[in-house]
């Protein structure tokens, strides 16, 4: 049996293609002989197998408790550590800002990790996985920040090594114990009740809680003071509707991790704005005019907007990190890193996304379905990509799936297109990137090549193509990549729609939001 697991683990880690051992479940073992099992032996020995009795017989599922639990406490300790390491920098040296977003980052895991361990959460193992896999993300992120302004930082790579390694322990465990593959069984998470909330959303007759207006005729006269107000003793899945009345709002928003299910709206995308103009410097997160953390956020009829403008670089627009959030008829506009889709199951109908660069980015669980992307002119030999995906390891459920979108020349590219090179579909940003378009209009501004190798990763990186049309659609001189694929499988391009590849038809009915959660053209 020890050769059978150890073997188990090893085909996780190179190829994710698994048997099914439903004997994994009710195998026990040493919490010593549970760590040879694992990626990463000498971290989990050193964590889990001294701070416990070693030779004490458990179960897979309490070894995974166990190596999530030690998780959470490497956590703890690399946020005070890089807490202090924040305090020490002089007040404008290069780099304090990204140690203050990855102090923010550390937190965030230690929330996740234990909405792993809560009971009460009733999770689905693909929601399980699917936290498990946020903390590696914030790890990339935050070590890319520092890569970004081309800062050589050692010490984050020494204080977060281990927590790296007890993530990847978790994760090869949770897939283990599903036998290799992900449930997407309906968990009825709390029962998420949103009671006549279809016939609301369809006719945009909301009830708000509050009501935002720069003139004074609201409760608010800024949206982060409503959000401020957000009763958090709220019963589980309850909405907070904040409406937000006609005006440019310049602010930055930020919705916590603990503030959930709030349903924001405003009176259309020409009309309701809320915009700023920071760019980032490394610090993507604290360039975002917007940015959401908190679970079940749904955004509808507004616009989120970053005037940083093509000189300014990295400057988010809107960054997501809520699970199962709905965008619905919102405009997202910026240059480069417009759409910061960091983690976690996303869906965006018939929303209008501008940019130049690397755009749509992130490691989402996303799908993008019936939405309008517009390039815009970019700097005088600027280069025009519209995804930039961030899986970086093989047992990530993450990735992008646009369908029945637009890929077209924004207003002001039209006139000079012709003064640019063509635009690529994305360029994979880490290792296992994945990125699929599928009925989608793609016009005749996307390069042959289809795809650019803007950081090395072309022979791991999957993208994925099926079904398109349009002149730009055509695959014939697409790049000779080990995993770029020309779909003509209707069940691998199923993978990779709404109701399999983000479960939709678990959560996205209780929004209102119409959806197809299948193929859009036959």
């Amino acid at each position: 049996m020890a050769m059978k697991v150890s073997f188990f683990f090893v085909c996780f880690l190179m190829s994710f293609i698994f048997s099914s051992s439903s004997s994994l479940t009710t195998t026990t073992g040493s919490i010593d002989w549970w760590c040879t099992q694992t990626p990463h032996y000498q971290t989990c020995n050193h964590h889990i197998a001294y701070s416990n009795i070693s030779s004490t017989t458990i179960s897979i599922n309490q070894f995974l408790d166990m190596t999530v639990a030690a998780a959470i406490n490497e956590a703890r300790s690399v946020q005070k550590r890089a807490q202090g390491i924040y305090l020490d920098y002089e007040p404008n040296a290069l780099g304090k800002n990204l140690w203050g977003s990855c102090v923010d980052y550390f937190d965030g895991i230690v929330f996740t990790l234990n909405m792993v361990l809560d009971p009460t959460e009733q999770a689905r193992p693909l929601d399980v996985h699917t936290w498990l896999s946020a903390g590696l993300t914030y790890i990339n992120v935050c070590e890319k920040g520092f890569e970004m302004i081309n800062m050589t930082n050692t010490m984050l790579l020494s204080i977060s090594t281990e927590l790296r390694e007890l993530l990847l322990n978790s994760l090869a465990i949770s897939v283990a114990i599903q036998g290799g593959s992900y449930s997407n069984n309906s968990r009825g998470l709390h029962g998420w009740e949103f009671s006549n909330e279809y016939k609301l959303l369809n006719s945009r007759n909301f009830d708000p809680d509050v009501t935002v207006a720069k003139d004074g005729s609201g409760d608010f006269m800024t949206v982060q003071e409503a959000v401020d107000s957000t009763r958090k003793e709220r019963e589980w899945g309850e909405r907070y509707v904040i409406f937000v009345k006609r005006g440019v709002y310049e602010e930055q928003v930020y919705i916590a991790h603990d503030v959930n299910f709030v349903l924001m709206y405003g009176e259309g995308v020409n009309n309701t704005i809320i915009s700023a103009a920071e760019h980032s410097g490394g610090d993507l997160k604290s360039s975002a005019t917007f940015q959401v953390w908190g679970r079940g956020f749904m955004a509808v009829d507004m616009t989120f907007r970053n005037t940083a403008g093509p000189n300014g670089g990295q400057a988010v627009a809107f960054l997501s990190n809520s699970d199962e959030s709905v965008i619905y008829h919102c405009s997202i506009e910026g240059y480069q890193d417009t759409l910061f889709s960091l983690h976690f199951k996303q869906f965006y109908k018939e929303c209008q996304i501008f940019g130049t660069v690397d755009f749509i980015f992130g490691n989402g669980h996303s799908v993008f379905q019936d939405c309008q992307v517009f390039l815009r002119k970019p700097l005088p030999g600027g280069g025009l990509v519209v995804t930039a995906q961030g899986r970086q390891y093989q047992n990530e459920s993450s990735g992008f799936s646009l369908q029945g979108c637009n890929i077209t020349a924004g207003e002001d590219l039209k006139p000079v297109i012709d003064q640019f090179k063509k635009a690529f579909l994305g360029r994979p940003w880490f290792d296992y990137a994945r990125t699929v378009f599928m009925e989608s209009f793609l016009d005749d501004l996307v390069d042959p090549l289809g795809w650019e190798d803007g950081w090395g990763h072309k022979d791991t990186a999957y993208c994925g193509e099926y079904n398109n049309y349009g002149p730009g659609s055509t695959t014939d001189h697409r790049v000779d990549w080990p995993n770029y694929e020309a779909i003509t499988d209707p069940d691998i391009a199923k993978q990779f729609t709404v109701v399999e590849f983000i479960v939709g038809d678990d959560w996205i009915p209780t929004t209102g939001v119409p959806y197809v959660p299948g193929f859009e053209r036959s």
